[in-house]
């Protein structure tokens, strides 16, 4: 059984992305909450939970949905975008 690793998101100081299914049935998406309240040294943080009219719903997208085209590719490039200017 996963234990949340409280203590450990609160260290992290950059940015960071959290993805989660809605229907993930290995992980609860209340630990995609948790970290995210729990991240607030970070200067950017941001949750992202799809759905199934999304895709990538399941765990580790197993529903074989394509996730949401370049979400995760767009905040990367804004992140960086906006840590060099």
């Amino acid at each position: 059984m996963f234990e949340y690793p409280d203590g450990v998101v609160e260290q992290i100081t950059v940015p960071y992305l959290i993805t989660h299914g809605a229907n993930d049935c290995q992980i609860p998406v209340d630990d995609a909450h948790r970290s995210y309240e729990q991240g607030t040294a970070s200067p950017k943080r941001e949750l992202q939970i799809f759905t199934e009219h999304e895709g990538g719903a399941e765990h580790v997208n197993s529903d074989g949905s394509p996730t949401p085209p370049g979400s995760t590719a767009d905040w990367v490039a804004e992140t960086f975008a906006t840590a060099t200017a």
